[in-house]
Formats: structure tokens, sequence, C-alpha cells
């Protein structure tokens, strides 16, 4: 099909189809402001989760602080002993009740230890770890390594257990 020179005039005469300007992000639709309300409340609801965890675990890190002191200073391994026992009782009466927790002592002490934290495994000879802190100072170097080869294993268990016990 031929066109005449009129149909050429009029076909020149028309312009490109005008498309609409893009539709913008401003103002935002109530998606998106609800989008954002949602995630805005999960962002302050875990900093605060966050914060409210690192409060109520403080007691933990003050411990485990006190407990790397221990290891820095050269006192006998019996009386470091005796001090991380000490330090285990304070880190108990601060989580549980009082009088569930003063009044233990030796095996009862023990089966609490074992029952507040199950799942890590206790040593087998802490009974008698702990009953070596009641003796005194060993003068023999075979005797000195196992007290301070007893005294390693209790802090490693004192240390899982200032980490891992629940309430």
């Amino acid at each position: 099909m031929k066109l005449t020179e009129q149909q050429l005039q009029l076909l020149n005469q028309l312009e490109d189809i005008q498309l609409p300007d893009p539709i913008g992000w401003w103002p935002l639709s109530y998606a998106w402001w609800l989008l954002i309300f949602m995630f805005g409340t999960l962002l302050i609801g875990a900093i605060w989760y966050y914060f409210d965890q690192k409060k109520r675990n403080a007691y933990r890190t003050e411990a485990l602080t006190y407990l790397n002191q221990l290891e820095s200073e050269p006192n006998n391994p019996n009386q470091q002993l005796l001090e991380i026992n000490a330090l285990l009782k304070r880190v108990a009466l601060t989580c549980y009740p009082r009088t569930e927790v003063a009044s233990l002592n030796e095996q009862a002490w023990l089966l609490f230890l074992a029952n507040s934290a199950q799942h890590i495994k206790q040593p087998e000879s802490l009974a008698d770890i702990l009953q070596r802190a009641y003796q005194a100072p060993s003068q023999d170097p075979v005797q000195h390594q196992m007290d301070i080869n007893a005294l390693n294993k209790f802090k490693r268990y004192a240390a899982q257990w200032i980490k891992g016990h629940h309430q």
C-alpha cells in the first residue's frame, strides 16, 4: 500500500507517545509505614533484649573476671581451691534463693552444682579436690603437681559452671 503525499504529511505531524512521569516514592503508602514501624519495633526490642541480658549476666562477667585474677595471683593451690569454692557459693547466692543455697555443704553442695548445670560434666573427683583445700600444703613436688592439676580441673569446672548454670 502506497501512501499519498497528504498522508505522509499527516504522519510527520504526529508526535511520539508521551509517557506519564514515573510514580515517586514519596509520599509512602500505609503498607510502607507499617513495615517501617514493625522493623523499628523489632530493632528497639532486640536492643532492649541485648542490654537486659547483659545486665542480668553482669554477675557472670564479674565472677569470671575474679576467677581469672585468681589465676594470676601466686597463692598456694589449697587457698585457691577455697577461694574458687567461695566464688561459686557467691554466684549461687546471687541467682538462687538464700534459703536454698546458704546452708549447703559437702555432698549437698556438689549435688546442687550438678543439678543447676546438668549439661556440664562435673569432675568425678570433685569431692576429693575440695577436700584438698583443707589439707596442709604439700612440700612433695609430686603431690604439689597433683594439687596444681586438681586446681586447674576445678578452675575449668568453675568457669563452665559460672557461664552455663541455669535457674
